[in-house]
């Protein structure tokens, strides 16, 4: 189905939407441009306010701040005109977006490692590792741990809108080379697999592929290695013989 007549619902009623931000306005000092709105906005941050005054949950949780904020967007021609038909308005369609991004920070790290070596002294050794002769690092990895972290920053790289709904029969399913293909199992492994198999529907299955192909194959071979005549032994043509009787009675009669 295209996404463009899928059916859109909302998360909230459009009328009490409508009134909800017709009630913000008679009660905001600054004028709206709901053409220009941006989703920081303190026009928005009241809207949010209301919203939750009147029992509709889950406000500031993303979902039903973007459909509001969207919500204008879409329609803000008619709301700057002051019209709250709310059978004019346009519910917004949720879609899916996809981004990949960097996030950069300083943080305190930690390395564990173990190891081992033969010596004599213990106290020779250590000394060895207080003048970094010797690193602990000389051993073999353990474990890592973050403690602490600053300055973190984020940068998106790339941000695209892709299908929401995408059908698995619309997916290209991997083509199989049968000709190439190898069984990653071995003949043991099958057979261990039909003994400790408790599901008779999936035998009967198995069976079934199995008998199909064990057809397909003496088919084959038939086809491949055709019947041999033997002379000598072949069908008596009645037709034949009785049509060369005749002629020959004619032939005499001459």
């Amino acid at each position: 189905m295209n996404e463009d007549k899928m059916p859109r619902t909302a998360p909230i009623n459009t009328e009490a939407l409508l009134k909800i931000i017709q009630f913000t306005l008679s009660n905001y000092n600054d004028k709206v441009s709901f053409d220009n709105l941006s989703p920081q906005n303190r026009f928005l941050d009241e809207v949010y306010t209301n919203l939750r005054l009147v029992g509709i949950n889950n406000v500031t949780e993303n979902e039903v701040d973007d459909y509001v904020f969207t919500f204008m967007k879409d329609n803000s021609s008619l709301l700057d005109s002051g019209n709250f038909n709310s059978e004019e308005y346009i519910i917004p369609q949720k879609k899916k977006f996809e981004w990949d991004g960097t996030e950069k920070y300083w943080a305190w790290k930690a390395d564990y490692y173990t190891g081992e070596m033969e010596g004599y002294s213990e106290v020779f050794i250590q000394n060895l590792f207080d003048n970094f002769e010797l690193s602990v690092g000389d051993g073999s990895f353990v474990d890592s741990e973050i403690y602490d972290t600053k300055d973190t920053e984020q940068q998106v790289d790339n941000f695209k809108e892709i299908p929401l709904n995408e059908s698995v029969n619309e997916q290209e399913e991997e083509k199989v080379d049968l000709d190439t293909f190898e069984a990653p199992f071995t003949s043991e492994d099958f057979m261990n697999y039909v003994e400790s198999e408790w599901d008779v529907e999936m035998l009967d299955l198995m069976m079934g592929i199995i008998s199909k192909r064990k057809k397909f194959l003496e088919q084959m071979r038939y086809h491949g290695n055709p019947r041999t005549v033997v002379k000598g032994y072949k069908r008596y043509d009645e037709s034949k013989t009785t049509n060369n009787l005749k002629l020959l009675q004619e032939l005499l009669k001459k």
